[in-house]
């Protein structure tokens, strides 16, 4: 039987302000990591993998890319029942300066020209420790955030969450850019890739100071304090949310399905097939596509910003709605492989997909209770980026060469919006409600 438990208090907004940053610094650094490789990603199968097929080695740079989102769901198990075991705070500390390092480590991997195979293997595992750490760290930080929000204010706290994501993508995109265009091919090859990487390790460090300087969220402290004084305390809280959430798990998961597989599709693998399938010069896809992230960051904080007044489920059907519609023309305008037209193509796509990206934070925050929350959360999200999001680049290029047809991706995302419709449209509402204890 549930105990009943006092309204908690509400932080100022100052300090909520800061549990903003802290939060999502994190989001920011993991984010950047994620971008980082995949806009990477025609450089790195050169440096890491054979030369002598060009496809098959940016096939498998997508695939070492993927590995790192089938580590996701193990992370989430044991970070998420960690995080609200003993705290979102110290776990979310440790997770990013675990991230953090991993990326810079990346940097200092000698190539498949100086060791062979065991430059893909060293990279393989690399990115397998950091998916393991990033699966404690969406579920983390976005229990973070939202559980520090003022009253009414969740959706305009969260969607920062999805916002740094777009900010973490555009400045890892931005610097790939930078370097592509002030360094010869031999320079980046050689030693220029290596220092976007190696960025990570002080923003990995500013990060950790900015958590460690917060105590944990009001509604965690509340909670633990009541469990402390029943002696209730679960004892494997991601039992718990397995046990008696599984449904709202399930359905969290459906409705991140579409929007991650579409983010990676046109974040990721979009510039990549530009550059290396219709000869777009990189400098100029990367350019459209930091302009479309930026666009993206910018519609999720006016997104969730407009829930709080008019509920999630509008929105989230909206934006998935008319991404279904639009999915082919965006495409198209994809193609057309200039400036204006990569910039506006996806420009167009992220204001679509933050409608359900930027709700996704507050979303499934509000989905579970306090005392499982960081589980319930972590593992609906990466459950839906395992199984779709993170290897949705590797698929659609696989599909693109098995068909020989292009325009199988969009077939590929509609299919994913599909999840998110019927997941959105199942769900009651929740901006309007308090956050449950337990």
């Amino acid at each position: 039987m549930a105990h009943p438990t006092p309204p908690v208090q509400r932080p100022g907004e100052a300090v909520s302000k800061k549990a903003v940053v802290a939060g999502a610094i994190g989001n920011f650094v993991e984010w950047y990591d994620f971008v980082l490789y995949g806009a990477s990603a025609p450089i790195l199968a050169r440096v890491f993998f054979s030369n002598a097929d060009p496809q098959a080695a940016l096939l498998a740079t997508f695939a070492t890319f993927g590995v790192a989102f089938v580590a996701r769901p193990f992370g989430a198990l044991l970070l998420g029942n960690l995080g609200d075991r003993v705290g979102r705070r110290n776990v979310l500390a440790g997770v990013v300066l675990v991230m953090s390092i991993g990326t810079a480590a990346i940097a200092l991997l000698p190539g498949y020209a100086q060791i062979g195979l065991w430059a893909p293997l060293l990279l393989l595992i690399i990115r397998a420790l950091q998916g393991f750490t990033a699966g404690g760290e969406f579920g983390g930080s976005a229990t973070f955030i939202v559980e520090y929000a003022p009253d009414g204010k969740r959706g305009r706290y969260g969607s920062w969450q999805t916002a740094t994501v777009g900010l973490g993508s555009a400045t890892a995109t931005a610097l790939v850019l930078l370097f592509t265009a002030i360094l010869s091919p031999e320079q980046l090859d050689s030693w220029g890739w290596r220092i976007p990487f190696a960025i990570a390790l002080p923003l990995g460090l500013i990060g950790l100071y900015m958590r460690l300087k917060l105590e944990d969220t009001p509604d965690y402290r509340r909670v633990h304090e009541l469990q402390h004084d029943l002696k209730a305390k679960p004892s494997l809280p991601i039992a718990e949310a397995l046990r008696h959430h599984w449904r709202l798990i399930l359905l969290g998961a459906a409705i991140v399905t579409g929007g991650t597989v579409t983010t990676y599709v046109f974040h990721n693998y979009i510039p990549a097939f530009l550059n290396t399938e219709l000869d777009v010069p990189l400098p100029v896809a990367l350019g459209g596509n930091v302009i479309g992230i930026l666009v993206y960051a910018a519609a999720a904080l006016l997104w969730g910003r407009l829930s709080d007044t008019y509920g999630r489920k509008p929105f989230v059907i909206g934006g998935a709605a008319v991404l279904v519609v639009l999915m082919y023309p965006i495409f198209r305008i994809d193609e057309i492989g200039t400036l204006p037209a990569i910039a506006a193509g996806q420009a167009l796509f992220g204001i679509a997909a933050a409608a359900i990206m930027g709700l996704v934070p507050t979303l499934l925050s509000e989905f579970f209770p306090t005392t499982v929350r960081m589980s319930g959360l972590s593992v609906a999200y990466t459950l839906a980026n395992a199984l779709f999001g993170g290897t949705a680049p590797f698929v659609v290029l696989w599909l693109v060469g098995l068909t020989g047809n292009p325009t199988v991706v969009v077939f590929y995302c509609v299919a994913a919006l599909l999840f998110t419709l019927v997941g959105a449209l199942l769900i009651r509402e929740t901006a309007h409600q308090p956050l449950r204890a337990t």
